[in-house]
């Protein structure tokens, strides 16, 4: 019997496309790995001996496949940071320490005392309030994986997911960046995972190799079995399982994204009707810079300077280290314009002596930047230095009035006076803008507007603020919806403001890179969209497709819908708007 019942999964969009295929399953193989147990007291020397070897042979390994991606190019320079981060964990002494310390004091093998150092460090990853970091556990859990394997002499995936004979579907609880950068990536053609979001290294990696991937399943991995075809649209961020004939019809094996336009083709975006709209991009790394200049990017939009954290795995990254990273990513832009927006971190992250019940609403952002005077002016002055090699300006995060913008700015004039002392140069002028991601700075932009020198949409806190809702948490994360009509208001009345006080306005959250979303966003006004690189093509072919005439019928139609919440009718008549 052929089952007919269409089943549809609902998660996150890491790289666009649509196909129909084959699936196998991955992720069983590891749980036959030996578990860890408790060795007596003459076996402890050998415990720590075999953890050490494997220690070495995990760096080792880590140090071949770095190799193997330098040698391919520069198109991977991701890649190569996530494994030289891997490297530099394995090559951590508290690591080594810390596991030694457990066999030596507790007993443990050396497999269970690596499994419980991991598990800590995890936990406290995925205890942050922060996305990025939360969703960096898979480095660590990664590393452990590798140094197990080792221990317990086993390699059973390491030809796993290469030497595939047809070309696939994964389907994964969730990848390691290991089996993602080992796996058959010409078989492998498409992604879809029970865990992970659009910052995770699922999604980077994903995006790095132009496969079309929906993380953030659930539990979809339990629901299907292998060999099963399924309908991945990766556009609309669902799953389908028995999907319609109708569906999958025009859909085999196939990308409807290329990563990137060939020279010809990289023009501005520019509509029928002559608006111009400046599309540039999210930074995670100054790594990202060459990419984002071959794709065609306008400049940056937003770099995460938080994203330091990860790197140098500190929480104190040294003024010195902070300017290398801003002066790379300055002068690897070409002049193009540079936002660095300052740490968004909170109390919760690093150890402050802070508990909060609810870090969402906490001690985060500027809040926590301004709390510490002394560490926001380091990363200040280490803005202000790069300043001097490229078109650098400051933003930002979790803005509510005026105050925070007015306090930030006398610090930084004590940064300018200290480095005008010490002869440094530096953009006197620099601007400074502000994240507009909050509902009070959403009714106070007009006194924001007299402090700000230009505003840069959050759409996901934004949304997230608005609508009272965590949308990380699965109970509620159906209210976490964009279509609703107080979110379209306060978008639409951000830009009315930002136009009575001739501000810059971007957007920089996800929305941005939702194409969906594109038409609606210039209809309403937004003429600066800052967006994942491998999106950049995207945004700018539907741009360059319609008028503003056609932007505007679609605003009202959506306002329209939004206004009866008939929600399931405005993501169909956006979705139609671009189908071409």
């Amino acid at each position: 019997m052929i089952p007919s019942k269409r089943t549809v999964f609902t998660g996150i969009t890491a790289f666009p496309g649509k196909l129909y295929g084959k699936v196998l399953k991955t992720g069983k193989k590891r749980n036959t790995i030996l578990t860890g147990t408790y060795v007596h007291e003459s076996s402890k020397e050998e415990e720590i001996r075999k953890f050490k070897t494997a220690l070495e042979e995990s760096l080792e390994s880590l140090r071949i496949l770095i190799t193997s991606v330098e040698s391919s190019g520069p198109d991977h320079k991701e890649v190569q940071e996530i494994l030289e981060t891997q490297a530099m964990i394995c090559s951590d002494p508290s690591l080594s320490t810390s596991v030694q310390k457990r066999i030596l004091d507790l007993g443990e093998n050396a497999i269970l005392a690596v499994q419980n150092v991991t598990h800590e460090i995890t936990e406290k990853f995925r205890a942050m309030e922060n996305e990025f970091f939360r969703e960096r556990v898979d480095h660590f859990q990664d590393v452990s994986n590798r140094l197990i394997e080792f221990i317990a002499g086993k390699k059973e995936e390491d030809s796993f997911l290469s030497g595939l004979k047809e070309d696939l579907i994964l389907v994964a609880r969730e990848l390691t960046p290991s089996q993602m950068i080992l796996m058959d990536k010409t078989r492998i053609r498409g992604i879809a995972t029970d865990l992970g979001g659009k910052t995770g290294h699922m999604a980077i990696l994903a995006r790095n190799y132009g496969i079309p991937t929906v993380v953030g399943l659930k539990d979809f991995s339990t629901y299907v079995r292998d060999n099963e075809f399924i309908f991945l649209d990766a556009e609309g961020g669902n799953v389908v399982r028995f999907p319609t004939l109708e569906e999958v019809k025009y859909y085999g094996f196939s990308s409807t994204y290329p990563v990137e336009e060939s020279g010809a083709k990289k023009t501005r975006a520019v509509s029928k009707d002559g608006i111009r709209v400046k599309i540039k991009c999210n930074l995670e790394s100054e790594l990202d810079c060459e990419q984002a200049i071959r794709s065609g990017a306008e400049g940056v939009g937003l770099f995460r300077s938080e994203s330091l954290f990860l790197k140098y795995q500190d929480s104190n990254v040294s003024g010195e280290e902070q300017f290398r990273a801003y002066k790379a990513i300055a002068e690897g832009m070409e002049d193009k314009p540079v936002t660095i927006r300052t740490f968004d971190i909170g109390a919760d992250k690093f150890s402050t002596g802070e508990e909060e019940e609810n870090p969402f609403l906490g001690n985060r952002g500027i809040r926590y930047s301004l709390s510490n005077p002394e560490w926001f002016s380091e990363q200040l002055t280490a803005i202000l230095r790069a300043s001097a090699f490229g078109n650098v300006s400051i933003l930002l995060p979790m803005i509510t009035g005026p105050a925070e913008i007015v306090k930030t700015k006398e610090l930084l004039e004590e940064c300018k006076r200290k480095l005008s002392a010490q002869k440094e140069k530096f953009n006197k002028k620099i601007k400074v803008g502000v994240m507009i991601e909050t509902p009070a700075a959403v009714s106070a932009l007009d006194l924001i507007a007299r402090e700000a020198d230009f505003f840069s949409v959050g759409t996901n806190d934004l949304l997230q603020y608005i609508m009272a809702v965590d949308r990380n948490n699965i109970h509620v994360s159906s209210l976490y919806n964009p279509y609703h009509i107080a979110f379209l208001r306060a978008l639409i009345r951000i830009v009315e403001v930002s136009r009575d006080y001739d501000k810059p306005l971007g957007i920089c959250g996800e929305l941005a890179s939702d194409t969906n979303f594109t038409i609606f966003l210039i209809g309403i006004g937004i003429r600066d969209l800052s967006v994942s690189i491998p999106f950049l093509n995207p945004i700018r072919k539907i741009i360059r497709s319609i008028s503003l005439h056609q932007a505007g019928t679609l605003v009202k139609k959506v306002i329209e819908l939004s206004e009866e919440e008939n929600y399931e009718n405005i993501e169909a008549f956006l979705f139609s708007k671009h189908l071409s």
